[in-house]
């Protein structure tokens, strides 16, 4: 989602740059020990999750390793309209990872390789937004939508073309609409982005480890729209015809729209990683993830209706299929910890320029090279922040983490109430050769955010966002 409804404003038709973004914006990973320290343990993660941290880590593993996460994530969501605020909550239980990490040396061997292979889901579209008020200013999705000669307010009879009386030549549409309407909303997302990876590593010098992996990206995307606006104050007379010649148009009640976008989407991506260990005391590490390459098959459906006093009802139902591919940009990772006994720091810094993004595939060149022009002028480069830290009490095989996470919002100029903000804590058991391990964590989210789900000329629907994450890990050594 973008900043402001200015920047990327619904245009019922084409692919936008929210799209890019949605696409291309940095997920999490969600194995509970991971989590619980912000996911910045990417240079000591001996597990299957280091093939989408560091690959390279997967080299610090002897055992055969098994490990699966389960969680639930509870969105909750305070949207600002004009002068009301309507509060809506969502919760969503996913299996998020399985995977396994096996060496190919004996745990005797100086040197190690390891591969991996596994299921992880890194982001979720689990979203919802309500939103109702009375707008009194002279805006509408009616007047919105008649500003681009829509078809739909055109077929739904609350616009009609305007043609010059000399020379006969449209000039586009016109309405009657002048605002002073109700104005309802209530949008539900889901869906996420799943990978299927393999991985290797190896320690092809003391203490120096090399990895890479590859990810092959599938997942869907349903934004559920559900837009109404209504003359709940009599602002338009019974006298009054949507369109003059048709008496069946006067006293118009209500307009309503279904505006339902439905993605299936695959691509792939690479990762190469380097981890340098000095002894068991400090570990620095790298990785560089290449651009997601992913092709989108998009189908925009668009039910509606328009009820007059007339007891008339002018209804639509369309849809309008797209295809089109989206590169997302690189990321650069650096990474390090400070193992004192019972105590580890880790810290990590992602680098990603986002005015990367592009759109390719089936686009018309005109519109493809707009798009990109717009991902340039509007996007720019971020600097991911995380911290965490672990704290094992001895000869028990407990431990307790906590960390954060800063990941700004990648708009230019945007106030620092978008980016989002987390908290991580954690608790772990572990046996005592490492047999068995059990972590669970929770994770607290919460940023602003503006939608532009509804207009562009129309109040902003502002955002309060908190998310929540509680997770739980279990890992197998053998």
């Amino acid at each position: 989602m973008i900043l402001t409804t200015s920047i990327n404003g619904q245009d019922y038709f084409k692919p936008n740059i929210g799209d890019a973004l949605r696409l291309s914006i940095s997920g999490q990973i969600y194995d509970a020990r991971t989590l619980s320290m912000g996911n910045s343990n990417s240079v000591f993660n001996d597990t299957y999750t280091a093939t989408l941290l560091n690959p390279a880590t997967l080299g610090l593993a002897r055992k055969f390793t098994i490990n699966t996460s389960v969680g639930a994530n509870l969105y909750n969501n305070e949207a600002f309209f004009i002068d009301d605020s309507l509060l809506s909550k969502r919760t969503e239980t996913v299996l998020y990872q399985l995977g396994l990490v096996i060496p190919l040396v004996s745990d005797s061997a100086s040197n190690n390789f390891a591969i991996s292979l596994g299921y992880n889901r890194s982001k979720d579209f689990n979203r919802i937004l309500k939103f109702n008020g009375f707008n009194s200013t002279n805006s509408s999705l009616i007047q919105d939508l008649t500003s681009i000669n829509n078809y739909i307010p055109r077929d739904l009879l609350l616009s009609y073309p305007e043609f010059d009386p000399g020379s006969n030549e449209y000039l586009g549409d016109r309405t009657i609409f002048n605002g002073n309407l109700n104005q309802e909303g209530y949008v539900l997302e889901e869906g996420g982005i799943n990978h299927w990876s393999f991985g290797i590593a190896g320690e092809l010098a003391h203490n120096i480890f090399f990895g890479a992996s590859f990810n092959y990206n599938v997942g869907s995307y349903l934004r559920d729209g559900e837009f109404t606006e209504s003359d709940s104050r009599d602002s338009y007379a019974d006298s009054i015809r949507t369109i003059g010649n048709n008496p069946l148009t006067a006293g118009f009640q209500s307009f309503y729209i279904n505006d339902i976008k439905d993605w299936v989407f695959n691509g792939y991506d690479l990762r190469i990683g380097v981890l340098y260990k000095f002894f068991d005391f400090i570990g620095i590490g790298g990785s560089v993830k290449t651009p997601s390459v992913i092709s989108v098959e998009e189908n925009h459906y668009f039910r509606g209706n328009t009820q007059f006093s007339t007891n008339y009802f002018a209804e639509i139902d369309t849809v309008i299929s797209n295809e089109f591919t989206i590169q997302s940009p690189y990321e650069f990772s650096v990474a390090a910890d400070v193992n004192l006994w019972i105590l580890t720091g880790t810290a990590e810094i992602t680098y990603i320029d986002y005015t990367q993004m592009k759109f390719s595939g089936d686009l018309e060149v005109p519109e493809q090279s707009a798009l990109n022009k717009k991902i340039i002028d509007t996007y720019t480069q971020t600097f991911n922040a995380k911290i965490g830290a672990e704290f094992r009490l001895p000869w028990t095989g407990l431990s307790a983490r906590a960390g954060a996470m800063y990941i700004p919002f990648p708009v230019a100029d945007s106030p620092t109430e978008f980016d989002r903000k987390f908290l991580t804590a954690g608790l772990g058991i572990r046996s005592g050769e490492g047999a068995m391990e059990f972590n669970v964590a929770y994770v607290y989210g919460w940023w602003d955010h503006v939608a532009e789900d509804y207009g562009n000329s129309i109040s902003p629907v502002r955002q309060s966002i908190i998310s929540q994450n509680i997770l739980a890990s279990l890992s197998l050594r053998f």
